[in-house]
């Protein structure tokens, strides 16, 4: 499913295209139809900060899968994409990073605790880690140290899905028999990505989900971070619509 169509279904864009119903139909004159629009609206909203709407859908997600015991040797990291700013960081010269920074974060402290694994970072370009994952640090170096010299550190670029993911991967950072890799990626997006990579062949993969958005609790609260709370159901629904867009294609098997 395309980009846009995505970002269309999502529920603060169809908040947006009620309140654009409302202003036309108040523009044709029809009061009635615009208030009941925007009663609708505040309603959802309303909603979605007191009651834990985004407990109930992204809950069941970031439960699908536990992080699994840390063993101890690890031969290689992958960490999948979605974390980093690259416009901003191009432009600044310095690494960026979004709500989903756990990922990089996590990827630097597994890479201390096991030394010896490779790195392997999908969707991003090297030159977006010019300056990290290096033995000397830079000016505007975020990670670094003597853990990093000499470090194999792969970035897979192309991949530009959860499906290429695997695929590139696979393909140019391929597991050796008898070697144990991590998977890093938030929460939410594991149940998906650890199905994907499995189903594409690489099994002994062990999940390190991080980025949660839920607490756990389905206790009713308030809160007032209407966009944050926006955003998190955004995500959710959008997770669970690609969850099932990849089972009906193939893309996961049971």
């Amino acid at each position: 499913m395309s980009e846009s169509l995505w970002a269309l279904l999502q529920p603060s864009s169809l908040l947006v295209i009620l309140v654009a119903l409302a202003l036309v139909a108040s523009w044709l004159r029809a009061h009635a139809l615009a208030a009941s629009l925007l009663t609708l609206v505040l309603a959802a909203i309303a909603v979605a900060v007191v009651l834990p709407v985004t407990e109930w859908i992204a809950g069941p997600l970031e439960e699908q899968v536990a992080p699994a015991p840390l063993p101890p040797r690890v031969d290689g990291l992958v960490v999948l994409g979605g974390a980093v700013e690259w416009r901003i960081t191009a432009a600044r010269g310095q690494l960026t990073l979004n709500e989903a920074a756990e990922r990089v974060a996590a990827a630097a402290a597994l890479a201390q605790r096991y030394p010896e694994a490779r790195l392997v970072f999908t969707g991003v370009f090297a030159e977006t880690f010019a300056q990290d994952f290096r033995a000397q640090p830079t000016e505007r170096s975020l990670w670094f140290g003597p853990v990093f010299e000499d470090r194999e550190v792969r970035y897979l670029g192309a991949a530009r899905s959860t499906y290429e993911d695997a695929i590139v991967a696979l393909r140019e950072a391929p597991p050796a028999p008898g070697e144990t890799w991590i998977l890093v990626t938030s929460a939410m997006h594991m149940p998906r990505a650890l199905a994907t990579f499995r189903t594409q062949g690489w099994t002994t993969l062990l999940p390190y989900p991080v980025d949660y958005r839920t607490t756990g609790s389905a206790l009713p609260r308030f809160d007032w971070d209407v966009s944050g709370t926006l955003a998190d159901l955004d995500a959710a629904v959008r997770e669970w619509g690609a969850l099932q867009v990849y089972r009906r294609t193939g893309r996961i098997v049971p």
